[in-house]
C-alpha cells in the first residue's frame, strides 16, 4: 500500500472528500457562533458556496429554477386571494368564480412544471434525441447527422426539479402557503446537503427546521458524526471496490458465462445500494449536524418480500413524490374513472377496479426509468418494474388461494425468507436493464445467462479476472458480512446506535476511533485508492 497526504478525487467538494468535510466543519462553527436569528443565511452562504465550486454556470441554472417556481407560487397565492375577494363580492356567482380561479392556478402551475420539466428534459435527454433523429432521418435516405451539444448536466438538478415541483403542487392544493422571502425559498430549494444524493424534501418538513436556528446538541452531533461515518464505509469498502468490478462484467459480457454475468448483475445490485444508501447516510448526517433532518431514502430493501414493498423501501422519498403527485392525480383522473367502468361493463367489478391502479403502476415506473436517463434500456427497466407490480395485484387472488392450498403461511420465517429471495432475483434481473449501455446489450446478457450459464464457471481464476485481487475480495466479504449483520439486526428491531450510545465513554471512543481509522489508512491516505463518482451524483 502506497501513502500520500491527500485523497485523490475529481472536485474538491465531493461530498466525501476531505475538503468537504473540512468546509462542513467551518459552516457548523461559524452557524453556532452566530445568533439564532442569523443561522439561516449562514446555511444559505454555504449552500451558495457549495454549489459554486462546482460550477457557476449549473448554479445560473438553478438560481432560475428558483425564481420561477417562487413567482409561479406567489402568482398562484395572488389568484387564491382575488378568488376569495370576488366570493365576498359576488356570492351569487360563487361557483363561477371557483372555477376561474381553479383554471388560472393551474395555468400557472402548468407554465412552471413545464419550464422546470423541459429544463431537465433539455439536459437529461436532447443528445440522445438529437442521436435518434439523425438515425430516423438515416432510415429515409437523409443524409443529415445532428451532433451532440455536449451539455453538462448540472449538479443536481434531478433533485432540485422534483423538490421545487413538489412545493409547487403542494402551494396549488392549498397544503403550504408560498414563502415570502425570496432567500429563505432558495435555502429550501439550494440546501446544499440534498444536492447531490437527495433526498428529495417536503416543504413543510424541511423548511421550519432551516429556518429555527437550532442550538447544538451533543447527542445529535454524535448521532451525526456516526450515520456519516457508516455512510462512507459503505462507499469506500463495498460500494467502491465493486465498481470496477461490475464494470468489467458488463463491458465485456461476451468474455463469461452466464454464471458470472448473473453474479454481476447481483453486486451491482450491493454495489448501487451501499453508493446510494452510503451517499444519503453521509448527507442526512452531515445535515443533521445543523440539526436538520431530512427525508429518509432507504429501509433495508432486501428484505423486501414483494417488489411492492422494495420500492416501498428503495429511494422512498422519490417513491412518495411519484405516488402523491403522479400515481394518485392519475388513478383518480376523469379517464382513468371512465376506463375503469368500461372495463366493469365488459369484463367485470374486478377488471374496472384494478385498471386504474395498474395502468398508473406502469406509467409511474415508466417515468422512473426515464428519470435514471435516456434509452430504451432505462424504458425496459421501467416496464419491468412496473409490469411486475401490476401483475402481481391482477393475479393476488390466484396467488392467494395457492398458498392457502399449500398451506404457506406469510408468518412462517422458511416462507418469508422465499419471499425475499425471490424478490432479490427479480430485481437482479430488473439490473441488466438498468446497468447496460443499452437495451440490446442487456438482452444479449440475458441471453447469454440462460443459454450459456456454464455451471463451473465461477471458480477462483474467474474472481479474479473481474479485477480485484485475493485481498481485495477478503476485504469485501469482511465488509459486505459486517454490513448484512447491520442490516439483519436492524431488520429485526435491535437499536444498534441505543446500544452504543449506552456503552461507556471509552467503548464508545473505540469504536469511532477504530471506523475512523479504516477510513484515513485506507482511503484517505491510500494512492491505490481511487474515488468513484456516486451513482446518481449527475441524473
Amino acid at each position: 500500500m502506497r501513502w500520500s497526504s491527500a485523497w485523490r478525487t475529481s472536485n474538491p467538494m465531493s461530498i466525501n472528500s476531505a475538503g468537504f468535510l473540512l468546509f462542513l466543519a467551518l459552516a457548523a462553527g461559524v452557524c453556532y457562533l452566530l445568533p439564532k436569528k442569523h443561522r439561516w443565511l449562514v446555511l444559505l452562504a454555504a449552500s451558495a458556496f457549495f454549489y459554486l465550486t462546482f460550477s457557476v454556470r449549473a448554479a445560473v441554472y438553478l438560481l432560475v429554477t428558483v425564481a420561477v417556481t417562487f413567482a409561479a407560487a406567489h402568482g398562484m397565492e395572488a389568484i387564491r386571494l382575488r378568488e376569495r375577494a370576488e366570493l365576498e363580492q359576488h356570492r351569487e356567482e360563487k361557483a363561477e368564480i371557483r372555477k376561474r380561479g381553479k383554471r388560472r392556478r393551474r395555468l400557472v402551475l402548468g407554465g412552471a412544471l413545464t419550464v422546470n420539466f423541459a429544463t431537465l428534459a433539455l439536459f437529461k435527454y436532447l443528445d440522445s434525441w438529437l442521436g435518434t433523429a439523425s438515425r430516423l432521418l438515416g432510415l429515409f435516405g437523409v443524409a443529415r447527422t445532428f451532433q451532440p451539444l455536449g451539455l453538462l448536466l448540472p449538479l443536481g438538478i434531478s433533485f432540485y426539479i422534483f423538490q421545487t415541483s413538489g412545493y409547487l403542487i403542494d402551494v396549488y392544493r392549498g397544503r403550504v402557503k408560498p414563502e415570502k422571502n425570496f432567500l429563505r425559498y432558495a435555502l429550501f430549494a439550494c440546501w446544499f446537503p440534498q444536492m447531490i444524493q437527495g433526498p428529495i424534501n417536503r416543504f413543510d418538513r424541511l423548511q421550519p427546521q432551516l429556518l429555527r436556528g437550532n442550538d447544538p446538541d451533543p447527542a445529535g452531533i454524535r448521532a451525526a458524526l456516526q450515520l456519516m461515518i457508516w455512510g462512507m464505509l459503505k462507499k469506500a469498502f463495498i460500494a467502491d471496490p465493486l465498481a470496477g468490478a461490475v464494470a468489467e462484467l458488463f463491458d465485456n459480457f461476451a468474455r463469461y458465462q452466464g454464471a458470472s454475468l448473473l453474479l454481476g448483475s447481483a453486486l451491482y445490485c450491493v454495489q448501487l445500494y451501499a453508493d446510494f444508501s452510503g451517499g444519503t447516510d453521509l448527507v442526512r448526517g452531515a445535515s443533521a449536524l445543523f440539526g436538520v433532518e431530512m427525508a429518509e431514502n432507504f429501509n433495508r430493501p432486501y428484505f423486501a418480500r414483494s417488489m411492492d414493498e422494495f420500492w416501498r423501501r428503495w429511494h422512498m422519498s422519490l417513491g412518495e413524490w411519484m405516488k402523491d403527485y403522479l400515481f394518485y392525480p392519475l388513478a383518480l383522473s376523469g379517464p382513468m374513472n371512465r376506463l375503469g367502468k368500461r372495463l366493469r361493463a365488459r369484463f367485470g367489478p374486478r377488471a374496472g377496479k384494478l385498471a386504474a391502479p395498474c395502468l398508473s403502476t406502469v406509467v409511474v415506473f415508466l417515468m422512473v426509468g426515464l428519470w435514471q436517463g435516456p434509452g430504451l434500456s432505462n424504458i425496459a427497466y421501467g416496464l419491468w418494474n412496473g409490469g411486475l407490480m401490476s401483475l402481481a395485484m391482477i393475479f393476488a387472488p390466484v396467488f392467494a388461494r395457492v398458498n392457502g392450498r399449500l398451506g404457506l403461511d406469510e408468518k412462517n420465517l422458511p416462507f418469508r425468507v422465499f419471499q425475499s429471495l425471490r424478490t432479490c432475483a427479480l430485481v437482479v434481473i430488473g439490473r441488466y436493464f438498468s446497468r447496460a449501455d443499452s437495451l440490446m446489450q442487456a438482452l444479449r446478457m440475458l441471453k447469454r445467462t440462460v443459454f450459456h450459464f456454464g455451471w463451473g464457471a465461477l471458480g477462483a481464476d474467474t474472481f479474479l479476472s473481474f479485477g480485484l485481487s485475493g485481498s481485495d475480495w477478503l476485504r469485501l466479504g469482511v465488509a459486505g458480512g459486517v454490513l448484512l449483520g447491520v442490516e439483519l439486526a436492524l431488520e429485526r428491531g435491535v437499536p444498534l446506535r441505543e446500544r452504543l450510545d449506552r456503552r461507556p465513554w471509552g467503548v464508545q471512543f473505540l469504536v469511532l476511533f477504530a471506523a475512523v481509522l479504516l477510513l484515513v489508512a485506507f482511503v484517505y491516505l491510500n494512492t491505490d485508492y481511487t474515488a468513484i463518482t456516486y451513482v446518481y451524483e449527475n441524473v
